[in-house]
């Protein structure tokens, strides 16, 4: 089967857009995504990453990933780019993300939970869960379909997804 999406990576830079994770506040940069003003070349792995994280420790994980999918796609419409947003990688990675708070002491900040769950800079991580053939459907990137090669983190022990 050929393939259009370019090889997994093995790991994600850090953000050049240093103001996103450290500089700004936790609620200046949920409010720069929120209102599109975050500029769209500087919001990479480690920003959805971020994003979902906020979404998590502020509200309930379904109503989390009601908002995490919706900003996304407004975020990708805003900036022209409506082809990017892929349904089951959103999904997936709130579920990572969201298994990774339950081993989180309260209290952290986004910086300590990066540094306590460092897989989760690894946009490559989802490569484990599922093949590239999956990813690369229709249906992959409308809805969520669940991982071909192995279960993802259950968690229902975080209300979530």
């Amino acid at each position: 089967m050929s393939t259009n999406l370019p090889a997994f990576q093995t790991h994600m830079p850090e953000s050049k857009f240093t103001s996103g994770a450290s500089a700004w506040s936790d609620e200046d940069f949920l409010r720069a995504f929120e209102d599109l003003s975050f500029p769209a070349d500087r919001f990479h792995h480690r920003e959805h990453i971020h994003v979902a994280w906020l979404y998590l420790k502020s509200t309930d994980a379904s109503r989390a990933v009601e908002r995490m999918s919706e900003g996304i796609r407004r975020f990708a419409n805003h900036h022209g780019a409506t082809q990017k947003y892929h349904h089951t990688l959103t999904l997936a990675w709130m579920r990572l993300v969201a298994s990774a708070l339950v081993e989180t002491p309260e209290g952290y900040t986004f910086e300590q939970f990066i540094t306590a769950h460092p897989q989760l800079k690894d946009a490559n991580l989802l490569a484990k869960y599922y093949s590239k053939e999956l990813l690369q459907t229709a249906a992959a990137r409308e809805a969520w379909v669940e991982p071909d090669l192995q279960p993802l983190p259950d968690l229902r022990i975080y209300r979530c997804c």
